[in-house]
């Protein structure tokens, strides 16, 4: 037997299944772009087999109006500008002595038929309707090739069954297939990209004691000073926020109460312009009282007039809609935006379907921020929150008289224009009707938040696209406000690799316009029970990336 030629170039091999695609679809490059990501797999200067299957199965994919079928049409367009002018016998194909060199890049491409008598070498004949089958059977083939076995159907059975298909790597991350090929003899790899640690948009630093008592005692820290005691800490970016403590309880100065400190004085922005860590200025002014540093932040951002845009992610629970809803309305009722346009980010929503009004159909989508609404006027709403006290406490409102002067026990009328819930539904009805508006993903395109205050929530659901778009909508004086929790992903086909909250705090990275804030688990104030649930999760979290830190 005598190995093909193009195996002799010692390029690594790699078959390429169908969701590998269309999760990474700069696997094919365009000719211009290189991964946008460091890959787990390094295929810079492989040889790329994508079987004539996966051909048929992302073609069956391409006309569906979601994340996959939009990546099927990409992979699909780029392969069409490969194959265009290629002119190839079909012995050339099937037995891959005809790759596609791909341009500005080092790897090669092939699209590769199995041919029909192949199969009967093997006692594996998987129907044409059996993708994963048909998938194993290019990559059994492709290890055929590489070990001198020609494919027509000639090959001594006995020889082949004693072939070890090593040399051919499978990508797949579909756990199914991949339990299928290993059964086989086939080696097989997932694929995906290396991400740095996420930006928060706040470091919470232990410094020494003369940066505390020198940022505490004046209006900054110069950029110098701050390198010079902090050698080991990386760049500062626009923007970020500083929580400085003191490693020794006793050395912070004596009017100074890490717990009771109204004016934030341990935390600072850094300021690009100035280059300098700055006091904060706004955080004080915010409409309701701030119980820990990652509120302390995101107030600052919200209320700092230069800040254009503010990414707030972190655990549920603490408080991301809450204050977001909170700002918006008092900032409209001060003047400083004509209004508040929240698009919920369902980015498979099917409002379409609901019945009535564009209002009504979207309303289980803006729950969220009347239910923020409704608890912000419970507590600092007089009248509303005066009736709350009174059920609280029986005996300190005026009970209600009928005609005959007697209390009246049973009467629904008066229960019902005196009940809170009323009450806070009718105030929440007129906020919403005076300054809140909302409209779906697809409404956002072409709009100009122009003195608007732009709300978008839930941001982990959105794809690249979606988020791209909605970035980019922000017009003179106005605002956008994006919050998620890229740990709660509910939208199908989207996780952090292609979540337009990761890709928004990217492509906003370092930015004068652009605060970025992330509450950590013990700062969720919900409930003590939300807080625990988070603790927890995180742990797990941590357990899973770094199993040496795994309980017995």
């Amino acid at each position: 037997m005598q190995k093909n030629d193009i195996f002799c170039d010692n390029k690594p091999i790699y078959v390429i299944d169908t969701n590998i695609l269309v999760d990474y679809v700069d696997i094919v490059p365009n000719g211009t772009d290189n991964q946008p990501e460091e890959p787990t797999v390094d295929l810079s200067e492989a040889h790329l087999i994508i079987p004539s299957a996966v051909i048929r199965e992302l073609s069956s994919f391409k006309k569906e109006r979601n994340h996959r079928g939009k990546s099927a049409s990409i992979v699909l367009k780029r392969l069409r500008q490969m194959v265009e002018g290629e002119n190839h016998s079909m012995r050339e194909i099937y037995e891959l002595e005809a790759p596609i060199s791909v341009k500005n890049h080092r790897q090669t491409i092939s699209i590769l038929p199995v041919h029909k008598n192949f199969r009967e070498c093997l006692p594996f004949h998987p129907s044409d309707e059996d993708m994963d089958g048909q998938i194993i059977l290019a990559t059994l083939t492709v290890s055929l090739l590489k070990k001198g076995f020609p494919i027509d159907g000639t090959a001594n059975k006995e020889d082949v069954y004693k072939m070890v298909p090593d040399g051919v790597v499978l990508l797949t991350n579909d756990n199914g297939l991949a339990i299928r090929a290993t059964k086989r003899g086939l080696i097989t790899s997932r694929y995906g990209y290396k991400f740095p640690d996420p930006y928060t948009g706040r470091r919470d630093v232990i410094v020494p004691r003369e940066l505390f008592l020198e940022f505490y005692g004046s209006p900054r820290i110069n950029l110098e000073l701050w390198e010079e005691l902090m050698p080991s800490q990386p760049k500062l970016v626009a923007n970020e926020f500083i929580v400085m403590s003191l490693e020794n309880e006793n050395d912070y100065p004596s009017d100074f109460d890490l717990r009771y400190n109204p004016y934030y004085l341990h935390i600072g922005k850094y300021d690009a312009e100035e280059k300098a860590i700055v006091h904060l200025k706004y955080a004080n002014n915010f409409p309701v009282k701030l119980y820990n540093a990652g509120q302390v932040i995101y107030a600052e951002a919200l209320m700092d007039p230069n800040i254009a845009a503010v990414i707030c992610t972190g655990p549920a629970g603490s408080g991301k809609t809450y204050m977001a809803t909170v700002y918006g309305y008092e900032a409209c009722k001060n003047g400083n935006f004509i209004g508040v346009t929240v698009v919920p980010c369902d980015s498979h929503s099917k409002t379409g379907a609901l019945p009535g009004g564009l209002d009504e159909k979207m309303d289980p989508e803006v729950q969220p921020i009347k239910n923020a609404l409704r608890n912000y006027l419970l507590k600092e709403d007089p009248k509303i929150k005066k009736k709350w006290d009174s059920i609280k406490n029986p005996g300190t409102e005026t009970k209600v008289k009928n005609g005959n002067g007697k209390c009246s026990q049973n009467d629904d009328d008066s229960l019902e224009q005196n009940s809170v819930k009323t009450m806070l539904k009718s105030k929440v009805d007129a906020i919403w009707e005076n300054w809140f508006s909302n409209i779906p993903i697809e409404n956002a395109r072409g709009r100009d938040f122009s003195l608007e205050l732009a709300f978008y929530d839930e941001f982990q659901d959105q794809d690249i696209r979606q988020a791209d778009t909605l970035i980019k909508r922000i017009g003179d004086n106005g605002k956008i406000i994006i919050t998620g929790d890229i740990e709660q992903i509910h939208a199908p086909y989207i996780d952090p690799s292609n979540s337009g909250l990761v890709y928004a705090s990217r492509e906003l990275f370092d930015t004068p316009y652009v605060a970025q804030v992330c509450f950590l688990e013990d700062e969720v104030w919900r409930h003590a029970l939300v807080k625990l649930i988070a603790e927890r999760q995180k742990v797990r979290r941590e357990q899973k990336t770094n199993p040496e830190n795994r309980d017995e």
